[in-house]
């Protein structure tokens, strides 16, 4: 059978939904019972129920495999018709429940509205919303005045107290004699002598000080008094009188006491004029300094009453916005809910059967070519997988390009794997395989790659590491060494590993003195020196192994055993230990020309290699190149890996059992 929806709702997940539906165990029950199967036989016959989407449309594809065919196809039509009525049953739940809430939601928003409006009249009837707007234009007003007029009597006292340094020309007897006698205040009630108070330092913004005069008050206007400047003029007519009349009389003429006697007159009534002044000025200060104190006193109460008028304002419309908003929410849900009464029973059915199932005329399974071609694609995904997994598993080094890639190095070539004699180390010098053979002409291409890496005089000490043990580094110092004397050049080849050095079993020969000895000072370099049968090659061991080898390849000797091996040889070529065993390899790389780095093939981690390259490029080590060890071309597929523990403690032993091809260090 198949289900279809008419409309697709925008959740991913509603198909998963409908088809864990359809598998419930209480629809499928009332598929049973609709068909009237006993749970015995419905047991017995159905064999599986399979729920499916069609590929990229919205419909479901309801499969029943079972023993009978009528029963298969009664089944899966009974599944989708109790799936349509339980869709049915289902909107009409949810269609009553929505109405129910829509119901509910509305009574509530609708008593919310009724209370918030019950506050609003309550508000409007105590506080006249009418007259807190008055209220609040009057107060704006009353306050622009009232500032207005704070700042015109600030203005003023500011101006009167700008001239106060004048004033300090006056005796203090004049100014007390001014202020002595009561004179209130008909505005403020203030007396003189509380003014003389304040002038003295007292409670008060105005204080004299002494600097300049009080008739400054009279003759810049601040304080005007009628009769100053006719007293003035009448005593500078009588001061020009008196002036001629000395020049004939004598000061006890009378004429002249006459005009004495009128001057004597004239100064003191200047002097009432100059008391007068300093009391009105005064008068005037202390009037308008409380002319601005009452004008602030009363500009804050009316700031209090407009700061009440507006709170009333804000909470008037708080209450507004709580009415409207509402209002709003109860229309919304009130239609909502006529939307939702007026659908129920009238909504389309959004889903339908688009085929139902028929009485199958052929057995469903088994099917065997099919079955056969399925387990066939199966096996070959899991091959090619486990190719894959495997390629992507391995961490080894295993081509020329990974080692150029990888570690970033020049590729100096690779040596095959070579069937070696690993109890006989005489088998693996270069003097004794056949020149002719892959491994010979192997070590050669990587002598003519160090040749032409650079100058021989800017190359001559060398350096052969690995990252770890057992990477063929010694086989590889040695037989390079020994190509590069066939080729003419002296070498002087140098075990440098102090703790298993292993290059004098390979010439047959002992290590009881070497290196060791010329570090320590017990030996010249001419002492330890050891020839080969090789022409043009010499070595030296490593000696007897001391407790201290990192220490001793520290001391000046081994600098002056290098310069010696320079002036002497044309190359020398040191076999030092593995970078990440022991830190010697670190020590001594800093000291040569250049080092060789040499990788196992198919058996170092690449990531171990990668932190030996960077821990020697920290150290300031030139390295030269890479050597891809051991590879083995006629198993290039092949997968494997290793992992190294502890501290670096290896021997060179070879049993029987041990990897072809294995070479020292």
């Amino acid at each position: 059978a198949h289900l279809t929806e008419k409309e697709v709702e925008p959740l991913g997940d509603y198909i998963a939904t409908q088809q864990q539906i359809i598998y419930s165990k209480d629809l499928i029950q009332r598929a049973r019972q609709r068909i009237g199967r006993t749970a015995e036989e419905f047991s017995r016959l159905l064999v599986n129920l399979n729920v499916a989407q069609v590929w990229k449309t919205s419909l479901l594809r309801i499969t029943v495999d079972a023993l009978d065919p009528v029963f298969a196809k009664e089944f899966a039509n009974a599944l989708a018709e109790e799936y349509l009525d339980y869709k049915a049953e289902e909107r009409m739940d949810t269609s009553q429940a929505t109405v129910l809430s829509l119901t509910q939601q509305a009574n509530r928003l609708r008593e919310e509205l009724q209370r918030a409006e019950n506050r609003m009249l309550a508000f409007e009837k105590e506080n006249k919303v009418i007259a807190i707007r008055e209220r609040g234009n009057i107060a704006a007003d009353v306050l622009a005045s009232l500032s207005a007029k704070a700042a015109n009597y600030r203005t003023q006292r500011m101006l009167l107290e700008a001239e106060q340094p004048l004033l300090s020309k006056a005796s203090d007897e004049i100014v007390l004699e001014a202020l002595a006698a009561p004179m209130p205040s008909p505005l403020l009630g203030y007396s003189m002598p509380a003014i003389a108070m304040m002038r003295a330092g007292g409670t008060g913004t105005v204080v004299v000080t002494q600097s300049t005069g009080p008739e400054s008050l009279l003759e810049r206007g601040v304080v005007k008094e009628p009769g100053w400047e006719k007293l003035r003029r009448e005593k500078a007519r009588l001061e020009l009188e008196l002036k001629q009349l000395r020049r004939t009389f004598k000061d006890s003429h009378p004429k002249v006491q006459e005009v004495l006697r009128k001057l004597d007159d004239i100064n003191r009534r200047l002097e009432l004029e100059v008391q007068f002044a300093l009391k009105s000025y005064y008068n005037r200060l202390q009037a308008l300094q409380i002319k601005e104190q009452a004008a602030k006193r009363v500009e804050a109460e009316w700031e209090a009453e407009a700061l009440e008028v507006a709170r009333k304002a804000h909470e008037y419309e708080n209450l507004q916005r709580s009415v409207a908003r509402l209002q709003s929410l109860y229309d919304l849900v009130f239609n909502r809910l006529k939307e939702v009464d007026v659908s129920i029973g009238i909504e389309p059915e959004r889903i339908r059967i688009v085929e139902r199932a028929e009485v199958p005329t052929s057995p469903v399974t088994p099917r065997k070519l099919q079955s056969i071609f399925i387990a066939a694609l199966i096996g070959l995904g899991i091959g090619i997988g486990l190719v894959f997994g495997l390629e992507y598993l391995d961490d080894t080094i295993r081509y020329p390009e990974e080692v150029t890639e990888g570690l970033g190095l020049p590729f100096f070539g690779v040596v095959p794997t070579a069937q070696w004699d690993p109890e006989d180390l005489s088998t693996h010098v270069l003097s004794n395989i056949d020149s002719r053979s892959g491994v010979a002409e192997a070590y050669r291409n990587v002598r003519s790659a160090l040749i032409f890496s650079g100058a021989e005089e800017y190359t001559k000490a060398l350096v052969v590491t690995s990252a770890v043990p057992l990477e063929g580094k010694t086989t590889t110092c040695l037989n390079v060494g020994i190509s590069l004397g066939q080729a003419g050049s002296r070498v002087l080849l140098v075990d440098a590993d102090l703790r298993r050095g292993t290059m004098h079993k390979f010439f047959g020969s002992e290590a009881d003195r070497g290196l060791t000895d010329i570090l320590v000072g017990r030996a010249k370099p001419e002492a330890v020196i050891q020839r080969t049968p090789i022409p043009n090659v010499d070595f030296v061991s490593s000696g007897p192994y001391p407790p201290n080898p990192a220490e001793l390849l520290m001391r000046p000797e081994l600098a002056a055993f290098l310069d010696y091996a320079r002036r002497t040889y044309d190359r020398v070529m040191f076999d030092c230990p593995p970078v990440l065993a022991v830190s010697e390899a670190a020590i001594l790389c800093t000291l040569v020309d250049g080092v060789i780095f040499v990788v196992w093939a198919g058996q170092t981690s690449r990531k171990l290699s990668q932190l030996a390259v960077q821990t020697l490029r920290e150290r300031g080590a030139n390295i030269l190149g890479c050597v891809l060890n051991n590879l083995d071309f006629s198993r290039v597929g092949y997968y494997y890996y290793s992992t190294y523990y502890g501290y670096y403690d290896y021997d060179y032993r070879y049993p029987s059992q041990q990897r072809a091809g294995e070479s020292a260090g």
